[in-house]
């Protein structure tokens, strides 16, 4: 990544409920259609065609992904499935200092059915298993979904300030493996957390699926 994130201010959060991932979860996409997702790490992980397929419905200038077909992969890989068809993936790399650099691909034919966030959390919670302190996440400045994809990235805890191509979350802390159960009491209607504002306006959180 080109940069590590500064502490500084987040762009505008919403509240968001999480729930620890499990290694199976049911999904409903904005259709209203309900997929079974499940999780696995790679073993030997190898640029094959589901990747190919995958990173290629991406829109350009989104990824730097160039790996021939059938090299062997840097860091770890885990892949998401519908069934038998692989919806996304993901990997995590250690980096310099004990934190981790993590990056997600979704099937674009199924952005909206929450593959995404199910990825983002099963790529946090093995971070936290291993005693990681910070997952970091980069968006190329050659996105052109650039903005939407940096406030689905802040509304789920990762800061940065609104220049930043990287941004981070702390998931653990230093040589432990675990953080508190998020609270599952809802704020009251009315309330908005610091962080939430910025110039008045907000953050439709289901305006940014992925």
């Amino acid at each position: 990544m080109d940069r590590r994130a500064a502490d500084g201010h987040q762009r505008p959060a919403g509240r968001v409920r999480l729930r620890p991932p499990r290694g199976g979860r049911r999904a409903r996409g904005s259709l209203g259609v309900s997929v079974q997702l499940t999780w696995a790490r790679e073993d030997n992980p190898v640029w094959d065609a589901d990747k190919a397929r995958i990173a290629a419905s991406a829109p350009d200038g989104a990824l730097a992904l160039d790996f021939a077909d059938g090299a062997d992969l840097p860091g770890d890989w885990f892949v998401a499935k519908d069934g038998d068809d692989v919806v996304g993936f993901g990997f995590l790399d250690t980096t310099w200092g004990g934190d981790a650099e993590i990056t997600l691909v979704v099937d674009s034919a199924r952005q909206g059915a929450g593959v995404g966030a199910f990825v983002m959390d099963h790529l946090e919670q093995e971070a936290r298993s291993r005693g990681i302190n910070y997952v970091h996440n980069s968006v190329r400045d050659t996105h052109p979904d650039r903005d939407a994809v940096h406030d689905w990235l802040a509304v789920r805890g990762y800061k940065g300030n609104e220049s930043d191509a990287t941004l981070r979350k702390h998931v653990g802390k230093p040589g432990s493996g675990r953080l508190p159960e998020p609270s599952t009491t809802a704020a009251p209607s009315d309330s908005r957390s610091q962080g939430e504002e910025e110039s008045g306006d907000y953050v439709d959180v289901e305006a940014h699926r992925f």
